[in-house]
């Protein structure tokens, strides 16, 4: 189990505040709650300074919920209909303290307009205060990573030897998608991005819109991951199916180049602008520097893009513990993309690359 009293004394030295709210309505701040007390519920949580450090307040539908989910991590449950006003402002005056902190990214602006007038305290705006926190990752989060990684390799595996010519990316999608449940994840990391011919060229494109079938020549592109216990796997393979034209082997080429380049600078003191040089000065170098036009990579966790980020706007330095996607490619408009991306770990002198399906060469399926 995570040693959430830990994590709510880092939280409360690092704020200028007596008290955090997080607040999870309809999911606004599920990664929060999670993080600091292992519930996936609705509700308002309150850590302090104070006895009692952490309280949760939550309504009848989750109150059983909750006290499984928090059992043995010190959470106080309390029962509150109005957990999402004024049971917590009422909370919160018990409490006796001055300065009460929200992170202003993760409520709405109606729900701060409902609560400070019912709070005596002053009610002090973060961006994110525990952004920062879980940017450097636990061993029992990094076993979670890795679980979510293993689960996405082997369902991807399990899937190629049942693609065949003429299913649409919408099916191949649906399936890989029950794979990937069936392996043990608690769900899929994110909405998964299964596209093949032209449509492998768009960055984040949605294979339920207009499924279009597998053909004999096209590029087939998977960016998908797995959520295990709350962390999420991300990875992006390409394939061609039936048979490689030579372009795509190329371009494939020189993607795996500049995926190798970037891995090879992720380390200990690298900057984010240094990992994403090494990797696009090889995309550069080709002349396709205009067709790399997103950044390298950006942290994993709860959410599946979280901080640091590798880009040449990144003011972020890597950690040992941080996991990072190292993910370039080249898109061609009207043709197709290839991409390939892994999630890699910080380490002192290198990191260690938890995604393991095969990549050396452009692969032929179907």
């Amino acid at each position: 189990m995570a040693d959430y009293g830990k994590r709510w004394q880092i939280l409360i030295d690092g704020i200028n505040a007596d008290v955090l709210i997080a607040v999870n309505y309809e999911g606004t701040d599920k990664v929060s709650l999670r993080y600091l007390t292992g519930f996936t519920g609705e509700g308002s949580l309150l850590v302090s300074s104070s006895e009692p450090r952490a309280v949760l307040l939550t309504d009848s539908r989750y109150v059983e919920q909750a006290e499984r989910e928090t059992e043995g991590t010190g959470v106080e449950i309390r029962k509150s209909a109005s957990w999402l006003t004024t049971g917590v402002a009422e909370a919160i005056g018990a409490l006796s303290v001055s300065r009460v902190a929200f992170a202003s990214s993760r409520v709405t602006h109606r729900w701060v307009e409902q609560i400070q007038p019912l709070l005596t305290a002053e009610l002090v705006s973060l961006p994110d205060p525990l952004s920062e926190q879980r940017v450097t990752k636990q061993p029992d989060e990094l076993a979670f990573l890795r679980r979510a990684a293993d689960i996405t390799d082997g369902a991807l595996e399990r899937l190629l030897s049942e693609i065949r010519v003429g299913m649409t990316e919408r099916e191949v999608a649906l399936r890989l998608d029950l794979l990937i449940r069936e392996s043990g994840a608690e769900d899929v990391g994110f909405e998964s991005n299964v596209s093949t011919g032209a449509n492998t060229a768009l960055n984040h494109y949605n294979p339920s819109m207009d499924p279009r079938p597998l053909k004999k020549g096209d590029l087939l592109l998977f960016d998908i991951g797995a959520c295990y216990r709350g962390y999420r796997s991300d990875m992006t393979r390409t394939f061609a199916v039936g048979e490689a034209e030579k372009q795509a082997r190329e371009i494939y080429e020189l993607v795996l180049q500049a995926n190798l380049a970037g891995i090879a600078a992720v380390h200990a003191g690298a900057s984010g602008v240094e990992v994403d040089t090494a990797a696009r000065n090889v995309i550069v170098a080709a002349g396709h520097g205009e067709h790399f036009g997103h950044g390298l990579g950006h942290g994993i966790g709860l959410e599946v893009h979280e901080a640091p980020r590798l880009s040449q706007k990144s003011k972020d330095t890597l950690k040992p513990g941080m996991v990072v996607t190292v993910e370039p490619g080249v898109y061609l408009s009207g043709y197709g993309g290839v991409r390939i991306e892994d999630d890699v770990v910080v380490t002192d002198d290198g990191c260690e690359i938890i995604t393991g399906f095969p990549k050396e060469k452009l692969l032929v399926i179907g």
